[in-house]
């Protein structure tokens, strides 16, 4: 216990003499309960662009005209770009109507109650530990249909959409795009960019074996009945369903950090290399430099292609995109570079063209704790994904050289969940982990005060997904009360094949947190006779077994509690705890093995929310028999809820949440500015 009790004692006293207050508000701030004055006075009107007075030349013997002053700004950069004739004026760039950003609008005011509009220019370094991968900036660059302040669905609005409607039961949804919204690189957008996926890619059996996505049909369901689509007129099309699919709209919003890619891509660059549009000698020679022949599919997904994951990968720098920065070359195989998008179709309220910053730079290191020593350093300006509470008092310590802050924010998981896979091979595993009594009693044996007090420093809470006190009497009562009364010499449980019972629990490095937590597990778990062996292992080699059904208990991070008003995976089996059931269901019975009745009304659950519109009351009754079913059958084991997250940013930058959602605040990033 010593080792865990002194960080907590260094954190604590950093985190009282700050007076509770890690994230102080910026030194020129407006008064939180104002918005700028520009905001407040005079917002934009981007309905109409004005017209440029330099469009028609002078008569020869009168000077010319001054042009007229525009409505919106932009960063200097680009207009450098206007004034050489490289880039066309703002007016011309934006939409008709651009989203207008301000207080509240990404972030609640409650967490971020002294917005302002920002400066331009400026780099955001970071750090990242795996090849031509940053979460951070994935989700600070992710756009989608719908968004909300934060990362839930409250208040939930559209973003690219200019306008929608549901009708018919929640079976036909009608959507209107931003006329004038344009790809990072000039061309239109339009419902040529939906029909092109909904035709030439989910309807194509090369591109699209499986034929449409699940989410695209009735209810969500893979044997579902596709979606029908319907372009009505340039910026508008239809969607419809025979069964009510109110889901759709989480679907087309934050869930999944799916993105807009799943319903629009950029034909106009696509179908270069799509047979159907331009013929494959046309383009042949490009397959050949990557060893391929005819497949002109293969080369279409790998090569140009680009989904919503793969927008910030480094070969699909130059793909046309709807983010606030876009990939560019950097020369470098371990740097990741991006520059602002001057097509971006946001503004704030002072008719600024965001994003503020020109420019994201990411270096590539060793491994986590490499990042690690790049934020003390102050080489970083913000982290999330590798942060980790346990090294809070390195970042307190540390703030005032590194001109960094330590931020503590909501984790938008629950950082450790004990999975106990339920569809393991082994048949004495099996009978003695389905016995809802044995996840009880584990739950019971488990001392989380200690969890939460020597891992994450007294910032959690007790789940509430399933019975979580402390009662070592109780857990031994029910491991006795289910036949495993018997002990061997060392004290440990007799399972039903006579022989000592095992516990094995694999995890993997994902998260610092990880470790010491599952060391608390295993003794916890000796108290009650529980015998309990950890396992440390690769993480690709966690990443394999989870889906091959291999390991019996694990330890990781759990979404579905914190996401409570979207359907991330509804609460329904995963690879963790019940692969087989889950495959059942994803083959509509023809794999895997039929549940019982617990997970089937966990699907039926499931189907029902899909259906309904996200935050109805229809929604909210289905939620609460969720949690319902969930208490009473004890499906996964949460170590610790509303656990906080450290988040770490340089004082330089304004716009940045005093608390909420870490991944809200990394969401926002558009709106980041240095100060």
């Amino acid at each position: 216990m010593s080792k865990y009790l002194c960080p907590f004692l260094v954190v604590l006293a950093l985190i009282l003499t700050s007076c509770a207050q890690p994230t102080p508000a910026p030194t020129k701030a407006p008064e939180p309960t104002k918005a700028p004055a520009p905001a407040a006075t005079k917002a934009p009107e981007p309905t109409k662009a004005p017209a440029a007075a330099a469009t028609k030349a002078p008569e020869p013997t009168k000077a010319p005209a001054p042009a007229a002053a525009s409505k919106y700004k932009e960063a200097p950069m680009l207009a450098d770009l206007v004034k050489a004739g490289k880039l066309r004026p703002i007016e011309e760039r934006l939409p008709d109507e651009p989203f207008v950003l301000g207080p509240g609008t990404l972030i609640t005011e409650k967490d971020l109650p002294d917005w302002q509009a920002g400066k331009y220019g400026g780099t955001i370094n970071f750090a990242h530990a795996v090849a031509n991968w940053n979460p951070d900036i994935f989700i600070g660059s992710n756009e989608n249909f719908f968004c909300a302040p934060g990362i839930f669905l409250d208040g939930m609005k559209p973003c690219l959409l200019k306008d929608y409607k549901v009708e018919d039961g929640n079976k036909k949804f009608t959507f209107t795009l931003r006329k004038g919204l344009k790809w990072s690189d000039g061309t239109p957008v339009t419902t040529e960019d939906v029909r092109f996926v909904y035709e030439d890619i989910y309807q194509n059996e090369k591109l699209s074996p499986t034929g449409m996505p699940a989410k695209f049909r009735n209810a969500g369901k893979p044997e579902g009945e596709p979606m029908k689509l319907e372009i009505v007129d340039t910026f508008t099309f239809r969607i419809t369903f025979t069964e009510p699919y109110g889901g759709l709209l989480r679907e087309m919003s934050i869930k999944g950090w799916q993105g807009y890619t799943d319903l629009m891509r950029p034909s106009h660059y696509l179908k270069k290399w799509h047979i159907k549009y331009t013929p494959l000698d046309q383009f042949k020679a490009e397959l050949e430099k990557v060893n391929l022949k005819d497949e002109w599919w293969q080369f279409f997904l790998q090569q140009k292609n680009c989904n919503n994951w793969d927008l910030s990968n480094p070969r699909c720098a130059g793909f046309p995109s709807l983010y606030p920065w876009t990939g560019v070359a950097s020369g470098n195989p371990s740097l990741l570079a991006f520059e602002r998008n001057p097509y971006y179709w946001k503004v704030d309220t002072t008719g600024q063209q965001l994003p503020y910053a020109d420019k994201l730079r990411s270096q590539q290191v060793n491994d986590v704790e490499m990042v690690t020593l790049k934020v003390l350093a102050g080489e970083v300006d913000f982290v999330r994904e590798s942060t980790a509470l346990v090294k809070l008092p390195l970042y307190k310590e540390n703030e005032q050289k590194a001109n960094i802050r330590a931020i503590l924010t909501d984790y938008h998981v629950d950082p450790t969940c004990l999975f106990i896979n339920l569809t393991h091979a082994d048949p004495t595993w099996r009978k003695v982990v389905n016995d809802v009594r044995f996840r009880l009693a584990v739950s019971h044996a488990l001392n989380r005060k200690e969890i939460i007090e020597t891992v994450y420093y007294g910032f959690g809470q007790f789940p509430q997904l399933v019975p979580s006190e402390y009662d070592v009497a109780k857990a031994n009562k029910l491991l006795d009360e289910m036949g495993m009364d018997k002990k061997d010499a060392d004290g440990f449980r007799i399972g039903p094949d006579g022989k000592t019972f095992i516990f094995n629990i694999e995890h993997a490095a994902h998260a610092p947190d990880i470790r010491p937590a599952v060391e608390l597990v295993e003794q916890h778990l000796k108290k009650v006779g529980i015998k309990a062996q950890v396992k440390q292992i690769e993480a690709g080699l966690w990443g394999q077994r989870g889906p091959a059904n291999e390991f019996q208990a694990s330890v990781i991070w759990d979404v579905q509690p914190m996401w409570q008003d979207a359907t991330w995976t509804d609460f329904t089996p995963t690879s963790n705890w019940g692969r087989l059931w889950a495959l059942w269901y994803s083959t509509g019975g023809k794999q895997g093995e039929e549940p019982p009745a617990g997970v089937k009304d966990i699907y039926r659950i499931h189907e029902g929310r899909i259906q309904s519109l996200p935050a109805s009351e229809a929604d909210k009754k289905l939620y609460a028999e969720m949690n319902k079913n969930y208490r009473e059958n004890v499906w996964i084991i949460p170590l610790v809820e509303k656990a906080q997250h450290a988040l770490v940013a340089s004082t330089k930058l304004g716009n940045m949440p005093r608390s909420g959602q870490a991944i809200g605040a990394n969401y926002s990033m558009e709106q980041f500015f240095f100060k």
